[in-house]
């Protein structure tokens, strides 16, 4: 099963199906585990997404999950090009090693509950800097730890 969220093409796929109401049934924002084509936790803000698709593959038509490794964790925003993670540099956010992202993840629900600003510190080689999310008017952000090393 696989989510598509309006304004970005990307397919994310859930690592467990769930039906149309865990999506709307509470007003607070959707808590999903995805796994592809980053492996995370998506946060969903019911009050400023326009359209959400829920979808299927029928059966002998699944998907190939792209193995993309991170070293570590990273932040992806909405973009109208997706995580086009073979793009240089990729586009999603590299966060700092020490990132407590379930300390992240508990601001960020709190953001587009309340309407309120998060700030993230970005760290990767490309980019470094701060990203300013905007609660009011976010409609998702996908949270990423690093890829164990084996």
């Amino acid at each position: 099963m696989y989510i598509r969220i309006e304004g970005d093409p990307t397919s994310w796929h859930l690592r467990e199906p769930i039906d149309a109401e865990r999506v709307t049934a509470s007003s607070a924002p959707a808590d999903l585990a995805v796994s592809d084509p980053l492996a995370g936790q998506l946060l969903l803000s019911h009050q400023f997404v326009g359209s959400v698709a829920l979808l299927s593959r029928p059966l002998g038509m699944g998907h190939i999950p792209n193995g993309v490794i991170l070293p570590e964790p990273c932040l992806y925003v909405p973009s109208t090009t997706g995580p086009d993670p073979h793009s240089s540099p990729p586009r999603y956010y590299q966060l700092a090693s020490s990132e407590n992202l379930e300390a992240l993840r508990v601001k960020i629900i709190a953001a587009m509950s309340g309407g309120t600003f998060v700030t993230v510190d970005v760290t990767g080689p490309a980019d470094t800097g701060v990203i300013v999310l905007n609660g009011r008017a976010l409609s998702f952000v996908v949270l990423c730890p690093a890829t164990p090393r084996s």
